[in-house]
């Protein structure tokens, strides 16, 4: 048995009724009870749950307590809890820990390499970086900014007066008037060539010396490996990247020898649209490169609902430079309601510098390329905007500017209704022309045939055509002696059952694309995604339960903003009773519920049938997905 920790008998000498204590010890939650003084007060109850191990109580009681006691628990369920890794990679941070951890360690996912000697350089930006626009484009823009002024203009607040609003130019001159405070100098420190032996991790990314010429890749780009023709673009050098980030965090952050990751199993937390051969390149990469003893793959959208404790929700992922938006229904991710959007908490970031430039923005040597003033942006845009119109008027934003070496120049500016119009580019996506048109909805693309996976989807289609056809013509030659009546209706049969064999074939062939790949506003894209469930019954489900998770779902009043937007365009043959947007669930932080999902999921019981073991790789390979995946393959 394994002792959790100590237990002392905390009843009062002279009580007269039962005791009841409630606690808290390393993630478990612990009930203590006690009977009367008059009745048996020796006899004391403990209680303890620990919801990453799972809803049961584990309970253990004691007669005649006079001393110190030790609670045990079985070692299996904790244990099984210290030895997983959950992994969770995004296209900016990382989020990687022990399902026993609260909280998991979040770090930058870039990883930066001296350049070779004449080699080539690359630099993947922080930001999603902007593009030059035409006057047209452009016109557009501002055309788009100006209406939603004016919608931001006509709305009320919560008490019913109308709500002030705020101009471009009225910003512009309180902050022409705004003069930086210079302070002492920076303490940071700039890593050099020298100060590394082959690679930066995580947060000093940021600080790599320009002169030194690092080469910075990010793995994941758009919610998916970051394949491109550049240098480190390949997919051996994505993997090789990931290998490295993801070894240094658990030697690190975990204090995990790699020798002993045998004795551990890993959860990699992936996107809800996939890539078959980059997932088995990911399979292969923790069971093969980094030596886990097990793990198995989790689909993000699935693990957010492990992680809200719900059975059935329409799961809105805003992460940093993607959007998805999936039906989930228990613990299976409907493949046809995907949707993957180009557009994401980076988009909102360069809109947000975009309206701060118009409106007299004082920090004029900001250059959004630069990592450390993209991290800048991105931290007056998390710690400031919101779409709560009780909030109206200028709002006094401050901010740091701090380099290595030089003196730290702190600002006090005015902000008005762009701390609004920012995220509320999640609405009116055109306003994300800036960073690029090519934003259009994305859904499951059929895989192409693998030859280590011979009995794939196609394999599949083509052989169940073949068999239909052989069919069809042995009905016809056995029908050949008959009237022609009967061979004119044979025929007519015939044509039928070639026309459901095409259709049924024309149906799993196509891609689950959206209608003419649109680019879809949030609440558009939610409309669209439950459309397409295949039963009314599921779609009045998913309508009564939408659950917001990622970084980019944290701007106060955007569950209530996108509430009304639905309200007004949920059919109504399907208007539940009651819609609910869950953001942050359980209070948790919206970032990490699919993570804190995916702990849960790993201890449960049911979840031991999923485990792919390194000799079972070895042997069967890629098929071992089909078997195995908690998703359809």
């Amino acid at each position: 048995m394994f002792e959790a920790w100590w237990i002392e008998r905390n009843v009062p000498s002279r009580s007269a009724g039962p005791v009841n204590h409630e606690l808290e010890a390393n993630g478990w939650a612990l009930k203590l009870k006690a009977p009367p003084m008059h009745d048996d007060w020796g006899n004391v109850l403990v209680e303890a749950k620990n919801p990453l191990v799972g809803e049961e109580w584990h309970s253990k009681s004691w007669k005649n307590l006079t001393r110190l006691e030790t609670l045990s628990i079985e070692p299996s369920l904790l244990a099984a809890a210290q030895t997983c890794i959950i992994i969770h990679p995004g296209s900016k941070n990382l989020r990687i820990g022990r399902a026993s951890d609260v909280n998991p360690h979040t770090i930058l996912h870039a990883i930066a390499r001296p350049r070779r000697p004449n080699g080539s350089l690359h630099r993947d930006p922080v930001l999603i970086p902007t593009v030059v626009l035409s006057r047209e484009n452009k016109l557009q823009v501002d055309e788009t900014y100006q209406s939603m002024r004016g919608t931001l203009q006509a709305c009320l607040r919560s008490d019913g007066t109308p709500r002030p609003a705020t101009s471009t130019q009225q910003v512009a001159t309180a902050n022409n008037q705004c003069i930086p405070i210079q302070g002492s100098a920076s303490k940071l420190q700039l890593v050099t060539k020298s100060d590394v032996e082959d690679y930066i991790i995580g947060d000093q990314v940021l600080y790599a010396h320009p002169a030194d010429q690092f080469n910075i890749h990010f793995p994941f780009r758009h919610g998916d490996l970051n394949v491109h023709a550049g240098v480190g673009g390949s997919l051996s050098s994505v993997l090789a990247d990931l290998e490295t980030i993801w070894g240094h965090c658990i030697i690190n952050l975990l204090e995990i020898p790699k020798s002993e990751l045998k004795h551990y199993r890993a959860v990699l937390v992936i996107p809800d649209i996939y890539n078959r051969l980059f997932l088995k390149e990911l399979v292969g990469l923790l069971l093969t490169q980094l030596g886990f003893g097990g793990c198995f793959l989790l689909q993000d959208h699935v693990a957010a609902t492990f992680g809200a404790g719900l059975g059935a929700a329409c799961v809105v992922d805003l992460g940093d430079q993607k959007t998805s938006v999936s039906c989930v229904e228990d613990a299976l991710s409907q493949r046809a309601t995907r949707i993957r959007l180009d557009y994401g908490g980076s988009d909102i970031t360069q809109s947000f510098y975009y309206l701060l430039k118009h409106a007299g923005f004082p920090y004029k040597e900001c250059q959004t390329q630069h990592p450390l003033d993209g991290a800048l942006l991105t931290r007056i845009k998390e710690g400031y905007c919101h779409l709560n119109l009780d909030f109206c008027g200028l709002r006094d934003v401050n901010f740091v500017v701090e380099r290595p070496g030089v003196p730290t120049l702190r600002y006090h500016i005015k902000i008005g209704d762009e701390l609004l119009l920012a995220p509320l580019g999640l609405f009116n996506t055109e306003v994300f022309a800036l960073t690029g048109q090519d934003k259009r909805g994305q859904g499951q693309a059929n895989a192409p045939s693998d030859p280590e996976d011979p009995h794939d989807a196609n394999y599949l289609r083509e052989t169940s055509r073949r068999a239909h056809k052989e069919a069809l013509e042995n009905q016809s030659t056995s029908a050949a002696s008959m009237d022609p009546v009967d061979n004119s209706t044979n025929a007519g049969a015939q044509g039928e059952e070639d026309l459901v064999v095409d259709s049924l074939a024309a149906d799993a062939a196509p891609d689950d694309q959206p209608q003419q790949q649109l680019l879809y506003s949030l609440d558009q894209a939610i409309l669209h995604s439950i459309e397409r469930c295949s039963s009314d019954e599921i779609k009045r489900r998913m309508y009564s339960c939408i659950l917001l998770v990622g970084g980019g779902a944290k701007f106060e009043g955007l569950s209530t903003w996108l509430h009304n937007r639905l309200l007004l365009q949920i059919p109504f043959q399907f208007r539940p009773e009651q819609t609910e947007i869950i953001v942050g669930p359980k209070e948790m932080d919206p970032s990490m519920v699919a993570w804190k999902g995916a702990a849960i999921m790993s201890c449960l019981e049911s979840a031991q049938e999923l485990w792919i073991r390194p000799a079972e790789w070895k042997k069967v390979g890629v098929r071992l997905l089909r078997e195995r995946a908690p998703f359809y393959w």
